[in-house]
């Protein structure tokens, strides 16, 4: 999951040109200064791209260094950082020897460098860009390649040394996941293109696309008066999209009318992650992610459900976590929040004193007390996690399905100066009962994914006559942090496996029909906490 905080600079000018880089030098420590210019002549050209940005560097290096769940040697990270460098070629090569690092290409010694001290995070930033610099003078594929790659590439090398949640994201996927977490600005909608025809889809609600009247299945003509048939699918997206406050006109149809002409202001959208229906008296919430509004759209779909004709008679909430990859942990915290009247919700621990939090529950139900079940499965993962571990931990609802991915850290994202961004692990998450969802993840209370079980009503058979692996299961989490054999016996208790999505629901909608089994259910979860702390 992502921490909602990042760090965000100016941008910095990258025209410099080859023979300024090289003079700066001159103002390195002396290491630096002494570097050794080696080898064939350099290419006669200056690369035809621009060059990479010492401040990018800079500040990736100093992040890690900083809030890094783990303290970092860049001895190691600096030159695998720069190692990277033969994914785009391979003839260039960097050798470490003592306090020495080396440049090669095609085999020939180009430069040598002294090395920074293993905690100057700013030092090595300073060498990755004059090695970069000096291996584009000798390197053609290297001069050819865009910053952007460069970028990719060496902090790709140095991540792989820390975790599997560490990355580097570049500026083009960057803006787009921004967009995810936290809204561009827009109209509000989504676009199928199938067979040449581009349908409007997903309108998000109270967007400016819902307020001027668009609905599903309109089918898009032109944006600002130019037909859409000479646009591809992301200039499509492109122009309807901008800063917030500008106007954009669409040329829509409905059913085979005649073409309308519809302006409107972009505003700063959000998508909408959270869907709704009621059948049988049972209110099923789907959420597909955490971003920005998650919390505020959940609070909303629940009073809508509660307050129609619909939400007469409801026996309960099923809320569908599976699928659910995570997103924002502040949203975690706050959809767990809407349900939980009093106690924690989670703890994180980390290397920096700002990733040492707590967070604690608001006395507001607003479900008032209405019984809950979590769906999860394999693919529920992060933030999606935390609210499963809060609500079954706390008592407040079952969880059925199968356990759950594992990812229990918290990444800190931060924006660079090419807007790219780098998300760094800095904490791990505990649930109310104490133990970490690292690796663990969450353990339905109610399996339906073992071989052999499709039948709802055998599935709570065990919970119907009083047995439980509760104990078992209590054990196998005391020891999973250091113990491989209990984790893995943890997690083998109820596997994930693809089986019908409708099992689920079925064993969900069986519990809060009886309220004598359900309440047996939601005391088990209960006892855990109890048991763990």
């Amino acid at each position: 999951m992502v921490k909602s905080g990042r760090t965000v600079l100016s941008r910095v000018s990258p025209l410099r040109t080859l023979t300024r880089a090289l003079r700066r030098s001159t103002r390195l420590p002396l290491p630096f200064a002494a570097a050794l210019l080696l080898g064939t002549a350099p290419l006669a050209a200056a690369p035809a791209t621009p060059p990479v940005s010492e401040q990018v560097f800079t500040v990736g290096f100093s992040k890690i260094a900083d809030v890094y769940l783990e303290a970092v040697s860049f001895d190691r990270l600096g030159v695998d950082g720069l190692k990277g460098l033969t994914a785009i070629d391979p003839a260039v090569r960097i050798e470490r020897a003592n306090t020495t690092v080396r440049l090669y290409v095609s085999g020939n010694l180009a430069a040598e460098y002294g090395a920074p001290t293993a905690g100057d995070s700013n030092g090595w930033a300073i060498l990755t860009t004059r090695i970069i610099d000096r291996a584009r003078l000798y390197s053609p594929t290297l001069a050819q390649a865009a910053p952007e790659r460069v970028y990719q590439v060496v902090f790709d090398g140095v991540v792989a040394n820390l975790d599997g949640y560490s990355r580097y994201t570049n500026a083009q996927r960057a803006t787009s996941e921004r967009a995810q977490r936290e809204g561009y600005g827009g109209i509000g909608v989504s676009l199928d293109i199938y067979a040449g025809r581009v349908t409007v889809r997903d309108i998000v609600p109270r967007s400016p696309a819902d307020r001027a009247g668009l609905r599903d299945g309109d089918q898009l003509f032109a944006i600002d008066n130019e037909l859409i048939a000479r646009m591809g699918e992301t200039d499509m997206r492109d122009r309807l999209r901008g800063p917030t406050g500008t106007q954009v006109t669409v040329t829509v149809a409905r059913d085979g009318a005649t073409p309308r002409r519809v302006a409107m202001r972009r505003e700063r959208v959000v998508p909408n992650t959270v869907s709704v229906s009621v059948t049988d008296h049972v209110g099923l919430i789907k959420l597909e992610r955490f971003n920005a509004t998650t919390a505020s759209n959940l609070r909303d779909s629940v009073a809508a459900i509660r307050q129609g004709n619909s939400g007469r008679g409801l026996r309960g909430l099923v809320l569908d976590l599976r699928g659910n990859p995570g997103g924002l942990l502040d949203q975690a915290v706050s959809v767990a929040d809407l349900f939980i009247r009093r106690g924690r919700i989670l703890s994180t621990e980390g290397r920096h004193p700002d990733s040492r939090q707590r967070f604690d529950a608001t006395p507001d139900d607003i479900a008032d007390g209405l019984p809950m079940v979590v769906l999860v499965d394999g693919r529920t993962a992060s933030s999606a996690e935390v609210v499963a571990a809060a609500l079954q931990d706390t008592g407040r609802a079952v969880v059925v399905g199968a356990s759950s991915y594992g990812k229990g850290s918290v990444q800190t994202v931060t924006r660079l100066p090419n807007d790219g961004e780098l998300f760094l692990t800095w904490s791990r998450i505990y649930t109310p009962a104490g133990y970490t969802l690292h690796r663990q993840g969450v353990q339905p209370s109610v399996c339906t994914s073992r071989p052999g079980q499709s039948d709802p009503a055998a599935l709570l058979t065990d919970l119907r006559d009083g047995r439980n692996r509760l104990t078992q299961i209590i054990n196998w989490r005391l020891k999973a942090a250091d113990d491989e054999q209990a984790l893995a016996r943890l997690r083998e208790s109820c596997p994930w496996k693809e089986h019908e999505p409708d099992l689920d629901l079925k064993v969900a909608k069986r519990l809060l029909g009886e309220s004598t089994l359900y309440q047996r259910a939601a005391a088990l979860s209960f006892v855990n906490t109890v048991a763990e702390r």
